[in-house]
Protein backbone atom coordinates (compact mmCIF):
# COMPACT_ATOMS: atom_id res chain seq x y z
CA UNK A 1 0.00 0.00 0.00
CA UNK A 2 1.87 3.43 -0.83
CA UNK A 3 1.08 6.45 1.18
CA UNK A 4 -1.37 7.99 -1.33
CA UNK A 5 -3.72 4.39 -0.44
CA UNK A 6 -3.10 4.84 3.50
CA UNK A 7 -4.32 8.38 3.67
CA UNK A 8 -7.52 7.04 2.12
CA UNK A 9 -7.41 4.35 4.41
CA UNK A 10 -7.41 5.87 7.13
CA UNK A 11 -9.73 9.06 6.23
CA UNK A 12 -12.18 6.13 5.70
CA UNK A 13 -12.08 4.80 9.17
CA UNK A 14 -12.10 8.49 10.50
CA UNK A 15 -15.52 8.75 8.58
CA UNK A 16 -16.94 5.81 9.83
CA UNK A 17 -19.74 6.28 12.05
CA UNK A 18 -19.00 5.12 15.96
CA UNK A 19 -22.46 2.79 15.81
CA UNK A 20 -20.56 0.71 12.87
CA UNK A 21 -17.30 0.92 14.73
CA UNK A 22 -15.99 -1.93 16.90
CA UNK A 23 -16.99 -1.28 20.78
CA UNK A 24 -12.97 -1.74 21.41
CA UNK A 25 -12.11 1.33 19.08
CA UNK A 26 -14.53 3.49 20.87
CA UNK A 27 -13.68 6.14 23.68
CA UNK A 28 -13.85 4.42 27.21
CA UNK A 29 -17.14 6.61 28.35
CA UNK A 30 -20.56 5.56 28.26
CA UNK A 31 -22.27 7.66 25.53
CA UNK A 32 -19.99 5.23 23.49
CA UNK A 33 -19.99 1.60 25.19
CA UNK A 34 -23.77 1.84 25.38
CA UNK A 35 -24.82 0.15 22.16
CA UNK A 36 -28.19 2.19 22.61
CA UNK A 37 -26.48 5.32 23.35
CA UNK A 38 -23.77 5.25 20.66
CA UNK A 39 -26.67 5.01 17.77
CA UNK A 40 -26.82 8.76 18.22
CA UNK A 41 -23.06 9.95 18.51
CA UNK A 42 -22.16 11.47 15.53
CA UNK A 43 -18.09 11.16 16.11
CA UNK A 44 -15.71 10.00 18.83
CA UNK A 45 -13.77 13.58 18.46
CA UNK A 46 -14.81 15.05 22.20
CA UNK A 47 -16.20 18.65 20.79
CA UNK A 48 -15.22 20.05 24.61
CA UNK A 49 -13.88 18.43 27.98
CA UNK A 50 -16.66 15.78 28.40
CA UNK A 51 -18.73 16.14 26.01
CA UNK A 52 -19.39 14.53 22.88
CA UNK A 53 -22.33 15.74 19.52
CA UNK A 54 -25.49 13.65 19.39
CA UNK A 55 -27.57 13.21 16.31
CA UNK A 56 -31.26 13.16 16.80
CA UNK A 57 -32.40 10.05 14.22
CA UNK A 58 -35.01 12.61 12.22
CA UNK A 59 -31.20 14.69 11.92
CA UNK A 60 -33.41 17.16 12.66
CA UNK A 61 -31.21 18.72 15.76
CA UNK A 62 -27.44 18.19 16.94
CA UNK A 63 -26.51 18.65 20.85
CA UNK A 64 -23.56 18.29 23.20
CA UNK A 65 -23.34 15.10 25.14
CA UNK A 66 -21.95 14.20 27.79
CA UNK A 67 -19.24 11.79 28.04
CA UNK A 68 -21.31 9.33 30.76
CA UNK A 69 -24.78 10.16 29.55
CA UNK A 70 -26.55 6.77 29.01
CA UNK A 71 -30.23 6.50 26.53
CA UNK A 72 -32.94 5.70 28.55
CA UNK A 73 -35.40 3.42 25.97
CA UNK A 74 -38.58 4.25 28.55
CA UNK A 75 -38.30 8.00 28.30
CA UNK A 76 -37.80 7.92 24.49
CA UNK A 77 -39.68 7.96 21.26
CA UNK A 78 -39.88 8.37 17.57
CA UNK A 79 -42.61 9.33 15.40
CA UNK A 80 -43.37 11.38 12.34
CA UNK A 81 -43.77 15.08 14.23
CA UNK A 82 -42.42 14.12 17.14
CA UNK A 83 -38.93 12.83 18.75
CA UNK A 84 -38.13 12.01 22.69
CA UNK A 85 -34.57 11.36 23.64
CA UNK A 86 -34.66 10.35 27.35
CA UNK A 87 -30.89 9.86 29.36
CA UNK A 88 -29.21 9.96 32.69
CA UNK A 89 -25.97 10.46 33.84
CA UNK A 90 -24.44 9.42 36.83
CA UNK A 91 -21.70 11.43 38.49
CA UNK A 92 -20.35 8.70 41.00
CA UNK A 93 -17.95 10.95 42.55
CA UNK A 94 -20.06 13.99 43.13
CA UNK A 95 -22.75 11.04 44.00
CA UNK A 96 -24.76 13.43 41.74
CA UNK A 97 -27.64 11.86 39.04
CA UNK A 98 -29.13 13.77 36.40
CA UNK A 99 -32.46 12.53 34.38
CA UNK A 100 -32.84 14.19 31.32
CA UNK A 101 -35.08 14.45 28.16
CA UNK A 102 -35.33 16.50 24.97
CA UNK A 103 -38.28 16.36 22.69
CA UNK A 104 -38.17 17.76 19.40
CA UNK A 105 -41.44 18.61 17.44
CA UNK A 106 -42.35 19.22 14.18
CA UNK A 107 -45.30 20.46 12.16
CA UNK A 108 -48.10 21.51 15.07
CA UNK A 109 -49.75 24.40 15.55
CA UNK A 110 -49.11 25.01 19.36
CA UNK A 111 -45.39 25.38 17.91
CA UNK A 112 -46.02 28.74 16.19
CA UNK A 113 -46.16 31.23 19.35
CA UNK A 114 -43.54 30.64 21.96
CA UNK A 115 -45.45 31.76 24.72
CA UNK A 116 -48.67 29.23 23.85
CA UNK A 117 -45.56 26.82 24.28
CA UNK A 118 -44.10 28.24 27.33
CA UNK A 119 -47.78 28.10 28.72
CA UNK A 120 -48.07 24.42 28.06
CA UNK A 121 -44.72 23.95 29.98
CA UNK A 122 -45.12 25.65 32.82
CA UNK A 123 -48.50 23.76 33.13
CA UNK A 124 -46.73 20.53 33.00
CA UNK A 125 -44.54 21.85 35.73
CA UNK A 126 -46.69 23.71 37.85
CA UNK A 127 -44.43 26.59 37.47
CA UNK A 128 -45.81 30.63 37.65
CA UNK A 129 -42.50 32.37 37.59
CA UNK A 130 -40.57 34.16 35.01
CA UNK A 131 -38.29 32.31 32.00
CA UNK A 132 -34.81 33.59 31.73
CA UNK A 133 -34.22 34.21 28.19
CA UNK A 134 -31.46 33.94 25.85
CA UNK A 135 -30.88 34.69 22.15
CA UNK A 136 -27.94 32.26 20.84
CA UNK A 137 -26.72 31.07 17.05
CA UNK A 138 -30.18 31.67 15.72
CA UNK A 139 -32.06 30.25 18.51
CA UNK A 140 -34.93 31.68 21.25
CA UNK A 141 -34.11 29.74 24.89
CA UNK A 142 -36.33 30.05 27.76
CA UNK A 143 -35.13 28.50 30.82
CA UNK A 144 -37.50 27.77 33.89
CA UNK A 145 -35.66 26.78 37.35
CA UNK A 146 -37.40 25.01 40.23
CA UNK A 147 -36.21 23.31 43.55
CA UNK A 148 -37.81 20.72 44.76
CA UNK A 149 -38.54 18.59 47.86
CA UNK A 150 -39.48 15.23 48.05
CA UNK A 151 -42.32 13.73 50.21
CA UNK A 152 -39.55 11.67 52.35
CA UNK A 153 -38.87 13.52 54.50
CA UNK A 154 -36.18 11.31 56.31
CA UNK A 155 -34.14 11.58 53.39
CA UNK A 156 -30.92 13.59 54.26
CA UNK A 157 -30.93 15.45 50.44
CA UNK A 158 -34.26 15.78 50.45
CA UNK A 159 -34.08 18.29 47.41
CA UNK A 160 -33.90 18.32 43.44
CA UNK A 161 -32.96 20.63 41.29
CA UNK A 162 -35.53 20.74 38.16
CA UNK A 163 -34.57 22.75 34.69
CA UNK A 164 -37.40 23.25 31.90
CA UNK A 165 -38.12 25.30 29.04
CA UNK A 166 -38.34 25.76 25.31
CA UNK A 167 -35.73 25.86 22.61
CA UNK A 168 -37.01 27.70 18.96
CA UNK A 169 -35.35 28.02 16.06
CA UNK A 170 -35.25 31.23 14.37
CA UNK A 171 -35.40 30.25 10.46
CA UNK A 172 -38.57 28.10 11.28
CA UNK A 173 -42.46 28.43 12.91
CA UNK A 174 -43.46 25.20 13.31
CA UNK A 175 -40.64 23.29 14.87
CA UNK A 176 -38.43 23.84 18.82
CA UNK A 177 -37.47 21.47 21.51
CA UNK A 178 -38.96 21.43 24.35
CA UNK A 179 -36.16 20.16 27.45
CA UNK A 180 -36.13 18.82 31.23
CA UNK A 181 -33.32 17.93 33.52
CA UNK A 182 -34.06 16.85 36.96
CA UNK A 183 -30.40 16.99 39.45
CA UNK A 184 -30.37 14.32 42.56
CA UNK A 185 -28.42 12.69 45.08
CA UNK A 186 -28.64 9.36 44.34
CA UNK A 187 -27.27 7.44 47.27
CA UNK A 188 -28.58 9.08 50.75
CA UNK A 189 -25.88 7.48 52.63
CA UNK A 190 -22.83 9.16 50.90
CA UNK A 191 -22.15 12.63 50.49
CA UNK A 192 -23.45 14.66 48.09
CA UNK A 193 -21.97 17.65 46.11
CA UNK A 194 -25.21 18.84 44.38
CA UNK A 195 -24.75 22.53 43.62
CA UNK A 196 -27.54 24.69 42.00
CA UNK A 197 -25.25 27.13 39.72
CA UNK A 198 -22.83 23.82 38.37
CA UNK A 199 -26.12 22.44 37.61
CA UNK A 200 -27.21 25.14 35.86
CA UNK A 201 -24.86 25.74 33.87
CA UNK A 202 -24.28 22.42 32.77
CA UNK A 203 -28.34 22.58 31.71
CA UNK A 204 -27.56 26.22 29.58
CA UNK A 205 -23.91 24.49 27.87
CA UNK A 206 -26.31 21.69 26.54
CA UNK A 207 -29.20 23.41 25.09
CA UNK A 208 -27.42 26.26 24.31
CA UNK A 209 -25.47 23.91 21.86
CA UNK A 210 -28.25 22.62 20.18
CA UNK A 211 -28.81 23.60 16.37
CA UNK A 212 -31.82 22.79 14.38
CA UNK A 213 -30.84 21.71 10.58
CA UNK A 214 -32.83 24.65 9.56
CA UNK A 215 -30.68 27.21 10.87
CA UNK A 216 -27.58 25.56 8.77
CA UNK A 217 -25.87 27.23 6.16
CA UNK A 218 -25.96 26.28 2.67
Amino acid sequence: MNKEEANQTQAGKEQKAPKEMDANDLPKVTAFQDEATREYMVSTKEVEPGYYLLESKSKKIRMLFPEEGKYSDLLSNFSKNEEIIGFDEYDKEANILMNGQITYYQGQSFLRKTDTMIEIISGKNKYSEEYQKENKDNTEISIGYKKSNFDNLDRKNNYSYRYFGFVKPNQSLDEGVEYSFIFTCKDDNQSCSLDEKIARDKVKKMISSIQFSCNKEE
